[in-house]
Protein backbone atom coordinates (compact mmCIF):
# COMPACT_ATOMS: atom_id res chain seq x y z
CA UNK A 1 0.00 0.00 0.00
CA UNK A 2 2.77 2.53 0.89
CA UNK A 3 4.00 2.41 -2.87
CA UNK A 4 0.75 4.31 -4.08
CA UNK A 5 0.33 8.04 -4.49
CA UNK A 6 -2.38 9.51 -2.45
CA UNK A 7 -4.67 12.43 -3.37
CA UNK A 8 -6.65 14.06 -1.00
CA UNK A 9 -9.25 16.50 -2.42
CA UNK A 10 -10.03 19.13 0.35
CA UNK A 11 -7.08 17.99 2.40
CA UNK A 12 -5.96 21.51 3.90
CA UNK A 13 -8.20 21.19 6.75
CA UNK A 14 -10.66 18.95 8.96
CA UNK A 15 -10.28 15.09 8.51
CA UNK A 16 -8.94 15.68 5.09
CA UNK A 17 -5.95 16.95 6.67
CA UNK A 18 -6.02 14.23 9.49
CA UNK A 19 -5.77 11.43 6.92
CA UNK A 20 -2.88 13.66 4.85
CA UNK A 21 -0.95 13.89 8.31
CA UNK A 22 -1.90 9.97 9.35
CA UNK A 23 -1.06 8.84 5.89
CA UNK A 24 2.07 10.80 5.51
CA UNK A 25 3.54 9.52 8.95
CA UNK A 26 2.48 6.02 7.90
CA UNK A 27 4.78 6.42 4.82
CA UNK A 28 2.39 7.40 1.95
CA UNK A 29 3.14 10.26 -0.78
CA UNK A 30 0.09 12.41 -0.24
CA UNK A 31 -0.99 15.57 -2.20
CA UNK A 32 -3.29 17.73 -0.70
CA UNK A 33 -5.52 20.31 -2.41
CA UNK A 34 -7.48 23.30 -1.16
CA UNK A 35 -8.97 26.67 -2.57
CA UNK A 36 -6.57 28.01 -0.08
CA UNK A 37 -3.17 29.21 -1.46
CA UNK A 38 -1.62 30.12 1.59
CA UNK A 39 -2.90 27.93 4.39
CA UNK A 40 -2.20 24.83 1.56
CA UNK A 41 1.44 25.99 1.72
CA UNK A 42 1.11 25.87 5.11
CA UNK A 43 -0.29 22.79 5.78
CA UNK A 44 2.50 21.60 3.11
CA UNK A 45 5.26 22.59 5.04
CA UNK A 46 3.66 21.24 8.22
CA UNK A 47 2.88 17.81 7.23
CA UNK A 48 5.38 17.04 4.80
CA UNK A 49 2.94 16.72 1.55
CA UNK A 50 2.51 18.54 -1.74
CA UNK A 51 -0.05 21.08 -2.20
CA UNK A 52 -1.63 22.14 -5.34
CA UNK A 53 -4.84 24.05 -5.56
CA UNK A 54 -5.84 22.18 -8.83
CA UNK A 55 -7.95 19.06 -7.95
CA UNK A 56 -7.68 17.66 -11.36
CA UNK A 57 -4.19 17.35 -11.88
CA UNK A 58 -4.70 15.88 -8.29
CA UNK A 59 -6.44 13.76 -9.53
CA UNK A 60 -5.00 12.17 -12.51
CA UNK A 61 -1.48 11.82 -10.19
CA UNK A 62 -3.19 9.87 -7.52
CA UNK A 63 -3.57 6.13 -7.08
CA UNK A 64 -6.13 6.73 -4.38
CA UNK A 65 -7.89 9.92 -4.48
CA UNK A 66 -9.80 11.02 -1.35
CA UNK A 67 -13.18 13.45 -1.95
CA UNK A 68 -12.56 15.13 1.71
CA UNK A 69 -14.58 18.24 0.77
CA UNK A 70 -17.54 19.76 2.95
CA UNK A 71 -21.17 17.90 1.92
CA UNK A 72 -23.09 20.46 0.64
CA UNK A 73 -20.43 20.87 -2.38
CA UNK A 74 -19.01 17.03 -2.46
CA UNK A 75 -21.32 16.15 -5.59
CA UNK A 76 -19.91 18.99 -7.39
CA UNK A 77 -16.64 18.18 -6.64
CA UNK A 78 -17.19 14.24 -7.41
CA UNK A 79 -18.46 15.25 -10.89
CA UNK A 80 -15.06 17.32 -11.24
CA UNK A 81 -12.69 15.44 -10.84
CA UNK A 82 -14.12 11.59 -10.80
CA UNK A 83 -13.39 11.36 -14.80
CA UNK A 84 -9.98 12.18 -14.33
CA UNK A 85 -9.56 9.40 -12.20
CA UNK A 86 -7.23 6.73 -13.59
CA UNK A 87 -8.52 3.35 -14.55
CA UNK A 88 -7.33 0.32 -11.93
CA UNK A 89 -7.14 3.26 -9.25
CA UNK A 90 -9.13 4.00 -6.08
CA UNK A 91 -11.87 6.77 -5.71
CA UNK A 92 -13.30 7.15 -2.17
CA UNK A 93 -14.79 9.97 -0.53
CA UNK A 94 -15.16 10.12 3.88
CA UNK A 95 -18.41 12.42 3.71
CA UNK A 96 -20.86 11.29 6.57
CA UNK A 97 -23.92 11.10 3.94
CA UNK A 98 -23.54 8.20 1.39
CA UNK A 99 -26.37 7.76 -1.22
CA UNK A 100 -25.92 11.34 -3.15
CA UNK A 101 -21.74 10.62 -3.18
CA UNK A 102 -22.21 6.78 -3.61
CA UNK A 103 -24.25 7.13 -6.66
CA UNK A 104 -22.29 10.50 -8.69
CA UNK A 105 -19.04 8.66 -8.23
CA UNK A 106 -20.55 5.74 -9.81
CA UNK A 107 -21.84 7.64 -12.56
CA UNK A 108 -18.68 9.82 -13.19
CA UNK A 109 -15.89 7.12 -12.88
CA UNK A 110 -14.37 5.45 -15.25
CA UNK A 111 -15.32 2.17 -16.18
CA UNK A 112 -11.97 0.24 -14.38
CA UNK A 113 -11.91 2.19 -11.41
CA UNK A 114 -13.07 0.59 -7.95
CA UNK A 115 -15.13 3.02 -5.77
CA UNK A 116 -15.60 3.26 -1.87
CA UNK A 117 -17.55 5.33 -0.54
CA UNK A 118 -16.03 5.54 3.15
CA UNK A 119 -17.20 7.23 6.53
CA UNK A 120 -15.15 7.66 9.90
CA UNK A 121 -16.81 7.88 12.47
CA UNK A 122 -14.84 9.90 14.35
CA UNK A 123 -13.52 13.63 14.40
CA UNK A 124 -9.88 15.26 13.37
CA UNK A 125 -9.23 15.21 17.24
CA UNK A 126 -8.75 11.91 17.30
CA UNK A 127 -5.17 10.24 17.73
CA UNK A 128 -5.12 7.05 15.48
CA UNK A 129 -7.76 4.65 14.14
CA UNK A 130 -7.05 2.19 16.86
CA UNK A 131 -10.88 1.28 18.13
CA UNK A 132 -12.18 3.67 15.88
CA UNK A 133 -15.49 2.88 14.06
CA UNK A 134 -14.84 3.11 10.32
CA UNK A 135 -18.13 2.53 7.51
CA UNK A 136 -17.03 1.16 4.03
CA UNK A 137 -20.69 1.52 1.52
CA UNK A 138 -19.26 -0.53 -1.36
CA UNK A 139 -21.46 -1.77 -4.41
CA UNK A 140 -21.36 -5.68 -4.74
CA UNK A 141 -19.12 -4.98 -7.97
CA UNK A 142 -16.44 -2.79 -5.99
CA UNK A 143 -16.89 -4.92 -2.70
CA UNK A 144 -15.04 -7.75 -4.71
CA UNK A 145 -12.60 -5.74 -5.98
CA UNK A 146 -8.48 -5.99 -4.82
CA UNK A 147 -8.75 -2.49 -3.84
CA UNK A 148 -11.60 -3.13 -1.51
CA UNK A 149 -9.28 -5.99 0.27
CA UNK A 150 -6.34 -3.72 0.28
CA UNK A 151 -8.69 -0.79 2.04
CA UNK A 152 -10.23 -3.50 4.44
CA UNK A 153 -6.62 -4.96 5.65
CA UNK A 154 -5.52 -1.57 5.83
CA UNK A 155 -7.77 -0.06 8.03
CA UNK A 156 -8.32 -3.56 10.51
CA UNK A 157 -4.09 -3.67 10.56
CA UNK A 158 -4.28 -0.21 11.91
CA UNK A 159 -6.82 -1.12 14.62
CA UNK A 160 -10.49 0.16 13.39
CA UNK A 161 -13.48 -1.36 13.23
CA UNK A 162 -15.02 -2.19 9.88
CA UNK A 163 -18.39 -1.71 8.90
CA UNK A 164 -19.97 -2.70 5.83
CA UNK A 165 -23.36 -1.57 4.54
CA UNK A 166 -25.51 -0.24 1.83
CA UNK A 167 -25.09 3.20 1.61
CA UNK A 168 -29.52 3.67 1.78
CA UNK A 169 -29.17 2.04 5.02
CA UNK A 170 -26.25 4.00 6.47
CA UNK A 171 -27.82 7.08 5.55
CA UNK A 172 -31.07 5.88 7.36
CA UNK A 173 -29.28 4.74 10.59
CA UNK A 174 -26.89 8.49 10.48
CA UNK A 175 -30.09 10.14 10.48
CA UNK A 176 -30.96 8.82 13.79
CA UNK A 177 -27.22 8.35 14.74
CA UNK A 178 -26.24 11.76 13.79
CA UNK A 179 -29.07 14.03 12.84
CA UNK A 180 -31.65 12.97 15.54
CA UNK A 181 -28.40 13.44 17.90
CA UNK A 182 -27.49 16.97 16.76
CA UNK A 183 -31.01 17.57 16.03
CA UNK A 184 -32.09 17.57 19.71
CA UNK A 185 -29.14 18.86 21.11
CA UNK A 186 -29.07 21.86 19.44
CA UNK A 187 -32.21 22.25 19.85
CA UNK A 188 -31.65 22.17 24.01
CA UNK A 189 -29.08 24.81 23.65
CA UNK A 190 -31.39 27.21 21.72
CA UNK A 191 -34.08 26.49 23.82
CA UNK A 192 -31.90 27.31 26.74
CA UNK A 193 -30.46 30.46 25.20
CA UNK A 194 -34.63 31.84 24.63
CA UNK A 195 -35.08 30.77 28.10
CA UNK A 196 -32.20 33.34 29.13
CA UNK A 197 -30.65 30.52 31.37
CA UNK A 198 -26.91 31.68 32.70
CA UNK A 199 -25.52 28.56 32.07
CA UNK A 200 -22.55 28.84 34.47
CA UNK A 201 -24.60 29.72 37.10
CA UNK A 202 -27.57 27.08 36.54
CA UNK A 203 -24.19 24.36 37.26
CA UNK A 204 -24.10 25.49 40.82
CA UNK A 205 -27.62 23.69 41.63
CA UNK A 206 -27.08 20.97 38.41
CA UNK A 207 -27.68 17.22 39.31
CA UNK A 208 -24.77 15.46 37.54
CA UNK A 209 -26.89 14.04 34.73
CA UNK A 210 -27.85 18.02 34.00
CA UNK A 211 -24.28 18.47 34.03
CA UNK A 212 -23.54 15.99 31.47
CA UNK A 213 -26.35 17.15 29.31
CA UNK A 214 -24.73 20.76 29.31
CA UNK A 215 -21.26 19.09 28.84
CA UNK A 216 -22.74 17.25 25.45
CA UNK A 217 -24.95 20.52 24.04
CA UNK A 218 -21.59 22.03 24.85
CA UNK A 219 -19.74 19.60 22.86
CA UNK A 220 -22.01 20.12 19.92
CA UNK A 221 -22.96 23.58 19.14
CA UNK A 222 -19.13 24.31 19.91
CA UNK A 223 -18.26 22.62 16.94
CA UNK A 224 -18.37 23.72 13.33
CA UNK A 225 -21.68 25.24 12.59
CA UNK A 226 -21.38 24.28 8.31
CA UNK A 227 -20.78 20.89 9.09
CA UNK A 228 -23.93 19.77 11.61
CA UNK A 229 -26.25 21.96 8.78
CA UNK A 230 -24.73 19.97 5.87
CA UNK A 231 -25.32 16.77 8.39
CA UNK A 232 -29.02 18.45 8.70
CA UNK A 233 -29.36 18.99 5.37
CA UNK A 234 -28.46 16.42 3.11
CA UNK A 235 -29.07 13.28 4.31
CA UNK A 236 -32.25 12.24 2.43
CA UNK A 237 -33.63 10.20 5.51
CA UNK A 238 -33.66 13.30 8.13
CA UNK A 239 -37.11 14.90 7.12
CA UNK A 240 -38.94 12.03 8.02
CA UNK A 241 -36.93 11.47 11.71
CA UNK A 242 -37.67 15.24 12.33
CA UNK A 243 -41.35 14.86 11.77
CA UNK A 244 -41.37 11.85 14.06
CA UNK A 245 -39.19 13.74 16.67
CA UNK A 246 -41.49 16.37 16.87
CA UNK A 247 -45.02 14.85 16.84
CA UNK A 248 -43.69 12.81 19.56
CA UNK A 249 -42.24 16.18 21.24
CA UNK A 250 -46.04 17.32 20.87
CA UNK A 251 -47.47 14.31 22.17
CA UNK A 252 -45.54 14.51 25.27
CA UNK A 253 -46.58 18.36 25.71
CA UNK A 254 -50.40 17.51 25.11
CA UNK A 255 -50.33 14.53 27.45
CA UNK A 256 -48.50 16.98 30.68
CA UNK A 257 -51.33 20.26 29.79
CA UNK A 258 -53.68 17.94 30.12
CA UNK A 259 -51.67 16.34 33.67
CA UNK A 260 -52.69 12.75 32.08
CA UNK A 261 -50.26 11.00 34.76
CA UNK A 262 -50.80 7.79 33.75
CA UNK A 263 -50.34 8.03 29.62
CA UNK A 264 -47.10 10.00 30.66
CA UNK A 265 -46.33 6.85 32.87
CA UNK A 266 -47.50 4.54 30.09
CA UNK A 267 -45.21 6.64 27.19
CA UNK A 268 -42.21 6.57 29.18
CA UNK A 269 -42.65 2.77 30.21
CA UNK A 270 -42.84 1.93 26.12
CA UNK A 271 -40.15 3.29 25.24
CA UNK A 272 -38.26 1.84 28.33
CA UNK A 273 -39.54 -1.75 26.76
CA UNK A 274 -38.42 -0.94 23.66
CA UNK A 275 -34.57 -0.18 24.82
CA UNK A 276 -35.17 -3.78 26.40
CA UNK A 277 -31.49 -4.10 28.08
CA UNK A 278 -30.20 -1.47 27.32
CA UNK A 279 -31.89 0.80 29.52
CA UNK A 280 -29.97 -1.08 32.23
CA UNK A 281 -26.98 -0.61 29.96
CA UNK A 282 -28.16 3.40 29.91
CA UNK A 283 -28.61 3.37 33.68
CA UNK A 284 -24.95 1.74 33.99
CA UNK A 285 -22.73 3.58 31.90
CA UNK A 286 -24.28 7.11 32.76
CA UNK A 287 -23.31 6.17 36.32
CA UNK A 288 -19.79 5.36 35.14
CA UNK A 289 -19.64 9.20 33.14
CA UNK A 290 -21.33 10.47 36.84
CA UNK A 291 -18.25 9.04 38.95
CA UNK A 292 -16.29 9.97 36.52
CA UNK A 293 -17.34 13.94 36.99
CA UNK A 294 -16.37 13.88 40.73
CA UNK A 295 -13.63 11.14 40.84
CA UNK A 296 -10.93 13.52 39.42
CA UNK A 297 -11.86 16.52 41.11
CA UNK A 298 -11.97 14.68 44.93
CA UNK A 299 -8.44 13.03 43.30
CA UNK A 300 -6.92 17.12 42.73
CA UNK A 301 -8.61 17.97 45.61
CA UNK A 302 -6.46 15.72 47.80
CA UNK A 303 -3.42 16.21 45.84
CA UNK A 304 -3.07 20.26 47.42
CA UNK A 305 0.42 20.80 48.06
CA UNK A 306 2.20 18.18 45.87
CA UNK A 307 3.38 17.67 42.57
CA UNK A 308 0.73 16.77 39.84
CA UNK A 309 1.03 16.03 35.98
CA UNK A 310 -1.66 17.19 33.55
CA UNK A 311 -1.68 16.54 30.18
CA UNK A 312 -3.61 18.71 27.71
CA UNK A 313 -6.47 15.79 26.31
CA UNK A 314 -6.32 18.01 22.12
CA UNK A 315 -2.80 18.60 22.07
CA UNK A 316 -0.56 16.55 24.29
CA UNK A 317 1.32 19.04 25.81
CA UNK A 318 2.46 18.04 29.52
CA UNK A 319 2.44 20.71 32.61
CA UNK A 320 3.37 19.71 35.83
CA UNK A 321 4.18 21.90 39.19
CA UNK A 322 3.04 21.85 42.42
CA UNK A 323 -0.92 22.03 42.82
CA UNK A 324 -2.40 24.96 44.67
CA UNK A 325 -6.11 24.91 44.23
CA UNK A 326 -8.66 23.67 42.31
CA UNK A 327 -12.02 25.74 42.15
CA UNK A 328 -14.22 23.14 39.48
CA UNK A 329 -13.67 25.03 36.80
CA UNK A 330 -9.96 25.54 36.80
CA UNK A 331 -6.72 23.94 38.44
CA UNK A 332 -3.91 26.13 39.52
CA UNK A 333 -0.26 24.77 39.43
CA UNK A 334 2.79 26.81 40.70
CA UNK A 335 6.26 26.22 38.85
CA UNK A 336 9.35 27.93 39.42
CA UNK A 337 7.46 30.53 41.34
CA UNK A 338 4.93 31.20 38.58
CA UNK A 339 1.41 30.32 38.85
CA UNK A 340 -0.28 28.32 36.14
CA UNK A 341 -4.13 28.34 35.68
CA UNK A 342 -5.74 25.57 33.49
CA UNK A 343 -9.14 24.62 32.36
CA UNK A 344 -10.47 21.53 33.97
CA UNK A 345 -12.32 20.75 31.13
CA UNK A 346 -9.21 20.37 28.59
CA UNK A 347 -6.39 18.27 31.24
CA UNK A 348 -6.38 14.94 32.69
CA UNK A 349 -4.89 13.91 35.37
CA UNK A 350 -1.62 12.16 34.82
CA UNK A 351 -0.90 8.72 37.11
CA UNK A 352 2.31 8.49 38.80
CA UNK A 353 3.87 6.14 37.30
CA UNK A 354 2.77 7.79 33.49
CA UNK A 355 3.99 11.23 34.82
CA UNK A 356 7.65 9.57 35.96
CA UNK A 357 7.82 8.27 32.94
CA UNK A 358 7.09 11.60 30.70
CA UNK A 359 9.86 13.27 32.98
CA UNK A 360 12.38 10.46 32.36
CA UNK A 361 11.99 11.00 28.51
CA UNK A 362 11.18 14.62 28.74
CA UNK A 363 13.55 16.32 31.48
CA UNK A 364 17.63 16.70 32.17
CA UNK A 365 18.22 14.89 35.05
CA UNK A 366 20.37 15.50 38.33
CA UNK A 367 22.07 13.96 41.33
CA UNK A 368 23.60 14.77 44.38
CA UNK A 369 25.91 11.98 46.33
CA UNK A 370 25.26 12.08 49.93
CA UNK A 371 27.74 9.74 52.33
CA UNK A 372 25.85 8.83 55.43
CA UNK A 373 27.15 7.62 58.49
CA UNK A 374 25.44 4.69 60.22
CA UNK A 375 25.85 1.81 63.03
CA UNK A 376 27.67 -1.48 61.23
CA UNK A 377 24.75 -3.47 62.66
CA UNK A 378 22.12 -1.45 60.27
CA UNK A 379 21.12 -2.84 57.42
CA UNK A 380 21.61 -0.40 54.44
CA UNK A 381 19.11 -2.38 51.96
CA UNK A 382 16.28 -1.79 54.47
CA UNK A 383 17.34 1.94 55.05
CA UNK A 384 17.42 2.06 51.02
CA UNK A 385 14.12 0.67 51.01
CA UNK A 386 12.08 2.98 53.34
CA UNK A 387 13.67 5.94 51.21
CA UNK A 388 12.51 4.47 47.91
CA UNK A 389 9.35 5.41 49.00
CA UNK A 390 10.00 9.07 49.06
CA UNK A 391 13.58 9.65 46.94
CA UNK A 392 14.64 8.21 43.33
CA UNK A 393 17.56 6.63 45.29
CA UNK A 394 20.77 4.45 44.63
CA UNK A 395 23.56 3.37 46.99
CA UNK A 396 26.86 3.78 44.90
CA UNK A 397 29.05 2.50 47.95
CA UNK A 398 29.24 1.18 51.26
CA UNK A 399 32.94 1.79 53.55
CA UNK A 400 34.67 0.53 56.77
CA UNK A 401 37.91 1.00 57.40
CA UNK A 402 40.28 3.92 57.57
CA UNK A 403 39.07 7.58 58.63
CA UNK A 404 35.49 5.91 59.90
CA UNK A 405 35.44 5.84 63.45
CA UNK A 406 34.86 2.66 65.55
CA UNK A 407 31.58 0.81 65.26
CA UNK A 408 29.99 2.71 62.11
CA UNK A 409 30.35 2.18 58.08
CA UNK A 410 29.66 4.73 55.68
CA UNK A 411 27.04 4.60 53.09
CA UNK A 412 27.25 6.96 50.17
CA UNK A 413 23.21 7.72 48.41
CA UNK A 414 23.12 9.19 45.00
CA UNK A 415 20.03 11.33 45.24
CA UNK A 416 18.44 11.95 41.97
CA UNK A 417 15.90 14.73 40.70
CA UNK A 418 14.79 16.38 37.88
CA UNK A 419 15.03 20.32 39.47
CA UNK A 420 15.64 21.80 42.89
CA UNK A 421 17.71 18.79 43.65
CA UNK A 422 19.25 21.11 46.70
CA UNK A 423 15.97 21.12 47.97
CA UNK A 424 15.68 16.81 47.89
CA UNK A 425 18.99 16.50 49.68
CA UNK A 426 17.43 18.88 52.76
CA UNK A 427 14.96 16.36 52.71
CA UNK A 428 16.67 13.27 52.50
CA UNK A 429 19.29 14.89 55.29
CA UNK A 430 16.38 15.51 57.70
CA UNK A 431 15.07 11.89 57.62
CA UNK A 432 18.58 10.53 57.80
CA UNK A 433 18.65 12.63 61.15
CA UNK A 434 15.63 10.93 62.32
CA UNK A 435 16.58 7.63 61.85
CA UNK A 436 20.03 7.63 63.27
CA UNK A 437 22.45 8.48 60.66
CA UNK A 438 24.63 11.94 60.43
CA UNK A 439 26.07 13.20 57.53
CA UNK A 440 29.79 12.23 56.71
CA UNK A 441 30.82 15.02 55.16
CA UNK A 442 29.79 18.82 55.16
Amino acid sequence: MKNYKISIIGGTDGLGKWFAKYLRNKGFDVTVTGRDIAKGKSVEKELGVKFTNNNIEAAKEGDIVIIAVPINVTERVIKEVAPHVREGCLLMDITSIKEIPSKTMEEYAKEGVTVIPTHPMFGPSTPSLMRQVVILTPSEKHMKSEWFRKVKDFLEKEGARVIIIKPEEHDRIMGVVQGLTHFAYISLGATLKELGVNIKESRKYASPIYELMIYIIGRIIGQNPYLYADIQMHNPQIKHIHETFISQCNLIKSIVEKKDREGFVKLMKEAAKHFGNEAKRGVSYSDKAVFALTKEMEKLSKMKGKEVGLKHIYSGNVHYGILKDVDGDYIIIEKNGKEIKLSTSNVMVMEEEELKKWKNENLPKYYRDISILFKKEVNENIILDLLKNKFDIEIIDVYEGEKIEEGFKSITFRIYAFENVEEKEKEFLKIIENIGGRRRFK
